[in-house]
């Protein structure tokens, strides 16, 4: 019986394979789930197969004021994962609960000789703190892991409102403010 091996990159890869039936098992860092079919029939046309495994990590992000162990949680907003700059994501949004930790479950991990980075970012944030800034990196050495990611206190803004045409007449109603855009 000969044995294939198919480097898979960025998802694809492909290999001329005889005719037949094949047992197929997957080596991925981080991933230790069951792959999904676990069986390839190779046909005498070409042929597409998809395959996925699902990792079985956690991380559990405690989102607060101080960015450490004991500060004021923020209770609610989202995370989501995406690459390393922040400019794709992955999968849903996963909430922020009442008490400032937000987890995802099936992510990779690594040892701590050779940890796998794990990103997500922040889309909101309650209605009292700012987004953090940037994408967060969890170095994710064991199945299990905590981070905490700080939420600065949005600052007090003032405003005044006063007629166009007539210096020093202040008035009365109400400004509407639509956002944050992103930056």
């Amino acid at each position: 019986m000969a044995q294939y091996v198919v480097t898979i990159t960025n998802g694809t890869g492909s290999q001329v394979l005889p005719k037949g039936k094949y047992d197929v098992t997957a080596s991925v860092p981080g991933y230790a789930g069951t792959l999904d079919p676990s069986t390839f029939t190779a046909s005498e046309l070409e042929g597409n197969q998809s395959f996925t495994i699902a990792a079985t990590g956690t991380i559990t992000l405690h989102v607060n004021d101080t960015g450490a162990s004991g500060g004021t949680p923020v209770t609610s907003g989202s995370f989501i994962r995406c690459n390393s700059d922040g400019t794709e994501t992955y999968g849903t949004a996963k909430p922020i609960d009442a008490m400032g930790a937000c987890t995802f479950d099936f992510v990779p991990f690594g040892t701590s000789e050779a940890p796998i980075d794990v990103y997500v970012k922040q889309l909101t944030s309650d209605e009292t703190h700012n987004v953090h800034p940037g994408v967060v990196t969890v170095s994710m050495s064991e199945p299990n892991q905590t981070q905490y990611v700080q939420n600065t206190p949005a600052a007090l803004q003032s405003f005044t409102f006063a007629d166009a045409n007539y210096a020093g007449l202040n008035l009365n109603g109400t400004l509407t403010f639509e956002g944050p855009q992103e930056s």
